[in-house]
């Protein structure tokens, strides 16, 4: 579960982590994907872009990072 900068707190599926000193980024994270489309749908309501069906891939800062869902 991650907090949105939306305002919405949606489920994703945590892909890969990025070290900021190992791959000269600004910012620990992790590249995730959301996969449910109820998910995608909060977000939509919220004003974000996304197209219906869609299952996007996003950037998770940690501090995003609310709970285990």
């Amino acid at each position: 579960m991650v907090k949105s900068f939306a305002g919405a707190n949606v489920c994703v599926v945590l892909r890969r982590r990025y070290i900021a000193s190992k791959h000269k980024l600004g910012v620990d994270g992790w590249e995730a994907q959301i996969t449910n489309q109820k998910e995608v749908e909060k977000l939509r309501k919220k004003g974000v872009p996304y197209k219906r069906g869609e299952k996007p891939k996003i950037w998770v800062f940690d501090f995003e990072i609310v709970s285990k869902c």
